[in-house]
């Protein structure tokens, strides 16, 4: 995303933010109002999000739980995809680079899961990330383990309501484009379909998501100290 584009979209979040419509802090409200506002918006809600154990380029163990204390930004992808890949992840990449302006960027993790775990080697790993524009220093591209089977993170996809089916001609996958959000403390918040929401809308949920998590963190402290005071 070009910088001018990029702080356009970050006026426009501070507008929304500073404005009416989520001027009452929306809480358990948040998931409803972006049905209003994003028409490619879907409420998941549940308690978990399908949990995995993948390997990263360098072969580190990555769990969805380590990112428990963040909001986490997940889509599927493949390297050799001809179309919807690549333009999905330039628009992860923009989304991703208007949040790391701000003071969100320490709050919220990028994660890519290739559904090719055989062509998509880890120096095809490692490249996948520059030449489409995502920052290292909150996003990782995973793969599966080699105790895996191949079709592992196909599977895994399946969890996440995706299917990447082969084509018999070639070894192109027919699918679709999905940006799952998942929430802090891993419950399955919501879903953004194809590739026309709006960047911003996706931006602000991240953001009510962090509030409302920073507002129950607050709340049970409250409870907390208070109840230890009768202890």
């Amino acid at each position: 995303m070009r910088p001018l584009t990029r702080r356009a979209a970050l006026a426009s979040l501070a507008a929304l933010l500073s404005g009416p419509v989520l001027a009452d802090h929306p809480g358990e409200n948040l998931d409803a109002r972006m049905m209003e506002m994003e028409d490619y918006f879907q409420i998941i809600d549940t308690a978990e999000a399908p949990a995995f154990e993948l390997q990263d380029a360098e072969g580190n163990l990555v769990r969805l739980s380590d990112f428990s204390d963040k909001v986490v930004v997940l889509n599927f992808i493949y390297a050799s995809c001809p179309d919807v890949c690549p333009l999905h992840s330039e628009k992860i990449a923009a989304i991703q680079a208007s949040i790391n302006d701000g003071p969100m960027k320490d709050r919220v993790q990028f994660v890519s899961i290739t559904t090719d775990p055989v062509n998509d080697t880890p120096d095809v790993l490692r490249d996948y990330g520059d030449l489409h524009g995502l920052d290292p220093v909150n996003w990782v591209l995973l793969t599966k383990t080699p105790e895996q089977p191949d079709d592992a993170t196909r599977l895994l996809a399946q969890d996440y309501g995706l299917e990447f089916t082969m084509t018999a001609d070639s070894d192109m996958m027919m699918h679709g484009a999905v940006t799952h959000v998942i929430d802090v403390g891993g419950r399955f918040a919501g879903k953004f379909h194809g590739m026309e929401f709006s960047n911003v809308n996706l931006i602000l949920y991240v953001s009510e998501l962090l509030n409302n998590a920073q507002h129950r963190r607050r709340e049970t402290g409250w409870w907390d100290r208070l109840t230890g005071a009768f202890r």
